[in-house]
């Protein structure tokens, strides 16, 4: 068993978790409790941002009740279409709320759909270019400044960096859509084949783009991997609050004791390992 389910719950009632996410966890418990046959494995699609939670968490089901965990990664978008399409993951963790959402919408949830974690964006740039809060959009509206994201809708980074647009043309009218188009030009760029560097240090290293929009988990990464890069938190008045969502899709007991387990305060410890934010103990400001 994947440790005390009650003593789970308690951790959970005991914090700050938002009221969905504890509505969801009563449904979970209920289920559990009808005692469903065990299963060997689980399988997990989820966002490639979650990979180190993904990691977390198998590493639990494998030593806590034996249970081994078959992940799948990729964008949100993509993986919720291909649920759609029929393949029946066990649980669908997503880098947006959005997707779990349209699953539960069409009947393919066992329990609602809930936020498990936060995230946050960041701008990736080389660090002689000196960006900062002050100058940000100044420096992404330069001609000669090419920006890269994810594809918008397939993959919630790319939605995210819109919304980012979004509120950068609320300031300064006009803006977003050159930034978009910006971001657009460079989606297809070719990314040269590397045995040693990620798909997006390989493109600034050969200086096919100048920034990059991205989690701020990854961007540490990127940083780590060339040091001539610098990472800058999206300012707040730009934010756009990014949010990851959990679709739990079969009634397997250690499925649903995954989705209770991410939802405690241990779980919630593994993703702040993975460089995301914790539900538990938000504000409520911060739960909208």
């Amino acid at each position: 068993m994947l440790g005390n389910t009650k003593e789970n719950a308690n951790m959970i009632a005991n914090r700050k978790l938002p009221r969905p996410a504890r509505l969801v966890l009563g449904v979970i418990l209920g289920v559990i409790a009808c005692g469903v046959v065990h299963a060997e494995s689980i399988e997990i699609f989820a966002a490639g941002s979650l990979r180190g939670v993904v990691t977390g968490l198998a590493q639990v089901a494998g030593t806590e009740f034996n249970v081994e965990v078959k992940p799948t990664f990729g964008g949100s978008g993509a993986l919720r279409e291909r649920i759609e399409k029929g393949e029946k993951p066990d649980l669908f963790l997503s880098a947006d709320l959005g997707s779990p959402q349209k699953l539960a919408s069409a009947g393919r949830t066992v329990v609602p759909a809930t936020v498990f974690a936060r995230n946050r964006m960041c701008i990736v740039s080389r660090r002689a270019a000196g960006v900062t809060a002050a100058n940000l959009i100044a420096k992404m509206l330069a001609d000669n400044v090419r920006i890269r994201t994810s594809t918008p809708i397939a993959d919630p980074s790319g939605d995210y960096a819109w919304a980012i647009f979004d509120h950068i043309d609320a300031l300064k009218p006009g803006a977003g859509t050159t930034l978009k188009g910006k971001a657009q030009a460079e989606m297809n760029v070719a990314t040269p084949a590397s045995p040693t560097q990620s798909a997006a240090a390989a493109l600034f290293a050969s200086h096919q783009i100048d920034m990059s929009i991205t989690y701020c988990g990854g961007s540490a990464a990127l940083v780590k991997e060339l040091p001539e890069l610098a990472s800058l938190e999206i300012p707040p008045q730009l934010d756009p609050h990014p949010v990851n969502g959990m679709a739990v899709l079969s009634a397997k007991p250690e499925a649903l004791r995954l989705a209770l387990y991410l939802l405690s305060e241990k779980g919630q410890e593994i993703i702040a390992k993975a460089g995301l934010v914790p539900v538990l103990g938000a504000t409520p400001a911060a739960q909208k």
